[in-house]
C-alpha cells in the first residue's frame, strides 16, 4: 500500500469512515435511540389526538349547559314577570277598589253633618294616601348584590321569610318602592304577597 498515490489514499480513508458509520446502526445504542425517537413521535401524535378530542368533549358539555341554564334563567323570568304581572293587575282593582270607596264616602260627605264630614274627610284623607301607596308599590325587587353584607350592616337589606313557603331572601330597602310602613313584598319563589 506505499505505492498507492495520494488521491487514492484519502479515498480508501473516505470509505473506512462510512463503514465506520454504518457499522453504527447495528450499534444497540443506535437502535435504541432510533426506537426511542419513533416511539416519542408516536406517543405525541396519540397525545395530541386525546388532547383534541378531551377539548372537544369540554366544549360540548360546556356549550349543553349554557343552553341549559339559559333554559332555566328564561324560565324563573318569565314566572317573574307572572307574578310582576299579577301584582300589577292587583294593583289596579285595589285602586279602582279605593276609588269607588272614595266616591262612596264623598256622597256621604254631602249630606252629613259638621262632625261628620270631618271623620268622613279624615277616612277620605287616608284613603287618597292608600290609594297613591298602591299605585307606587310594586313587587320589590329582588336581586343578587356583591356587596351583600355591607348592605345589610348598614341597613340597606332586610331579610323576609315567605309566609306561605317558607323561601327565605333579602329585599334592597333603599329602592323607592320599599316603605316601612305597611310595605308589601312578593315572594320571588311562589309569588304570594307578604306583608
Amino acid at each position: 500500500m506505499e505505492n498507492v498515490s495520494p488521491e487514492v489514499k484519502n479515498y480508501i480513508e473516505i470509505l473506512e469512515k462510512t463503514n465506520q458509520q454504518l457499522n453504527l446502526w447495528q450499534n444497540p445504542y443506535g437502535i435504541m435511540v432510533g426506537a426511542l425517537a419513533v416511539l416519542f413521535t408516536i406517543l405525541t401524535i396519540v397525545a395530541v389526538v386525546i388532547i383534541y378530542r378531551q377539548g372537544q368533549e369540554y366544549k360540548n358539555r360546556i356549550n349543553a349547559d349554557r343552553e341549559l341554564y339559559k333554559k332555566k334563567i328564561d324560565d324563573f323570568l318569565d314566572a317573574q314577570m307572572e307574578v310582576i304581572k299579577k301584582r300589577e293587575d292587583e294593583n289596579i282593582k285595589l285602586s279602582e277598589k279605593a276609588d269607588e270607596i272614595i266616591k262612596a264616602y264623598k256622597k256621604q260627605l254631602n249630606i252629613s253633618s259638621k262632625e261628620q264630614k270631618k271623620e268622613i274627610q279624615k277616612v277620605i284623607d287616608k284613603l287618597e294616601v292608600e290609594k297613591i301607596s298602591i299605585k307606587n308599590s310594586g313587587p320589590v325587587i329582588v336581586e343578587p348584590d356583591p356587596m351583600a353584607d355591607m348592605a345589610t350592616v348598614f341597613g340597606l337589606r332586610k331579610y323576609c321569610k315567605c309566609s306561605n313557603c317558607g323561601f327565605g331572601f333579602y329585599i334592597n330597602t333603599s329602592k323607592k318602592a320599599f316603605t316601612a310602613i305597611g310595605s308589601s313584598v312578593v315572594c320571588p319563589k311562589c309569588g304570594s304577597v307578604n306583608i
